[in-house]
């Protein structure tokens, strides 16, 4: 559960190697030397605990990652990759990335998408629906009512 914009609780489901990777990240914190997404769950706090409310992702201070840091960071490995990844890419991009991903993947989920990014209303979501013009010239090159095309 994460609370989002306008602090509505929610669940983010994430895949399999997003858990192993939160597990590795927690292990430590949870005492757990050989660190498994079993070993983690099984050592997780309990709902109702103090530690239950903790966040997840730790500043350098050992408070709550924010936002910004969370920019940040992605500026400085964005940086660090060079022309492996466009210069341009942030939160927003990787966000939009996913999103036209998971619709690319799942033609026409657009409310299991919306689910996904915590959107309240299908207009926002149906951005992320709308084809790019070079997708639709593909599209268009393709289309069988092309009177010249042999």
């Amino acid at each position: 559960m994460r609370a989002g914009k306008g602090n509505k609780a929610r669940s983010v489901p994430v895949n399999a190697s997003a858990r192993e990777a939160i597990a590795a990240y927690v292990a430590p914190r949870l005492g757990i030397e050989k660190p498994s997404v079993k070993a983690v769950a099984k050592g997780w706090p309990k709902p109702k605990s103090a530690e239950a409310h903790e966040p997840i992702f730790l500043s350098q201070k050992g408070g709550a990652l924010t936002t910004s840091a969370m920019g940040q960071m992605i500026a400085d490995l964005v940086k660090a990759a060079g022309a492996l990844v466009p210069e341009e890419t942030s939160a927003h991009t990787l966000r939009h990335t996913f999103a036209r991903s998971y619709l690319a993947q799942y033609p026409g989920d657009v409310v299991g998408l919306a689910t996904l990014l915590g959107h309240s209303s299908l207009d926002t979501t149906r951005l992320y629906s709308q084809p790019e013009v070079s997708q639709l010239a593909t599209r268009m090159e393709q289309l069988a009512l092309n009177a010249y095309s042999g």
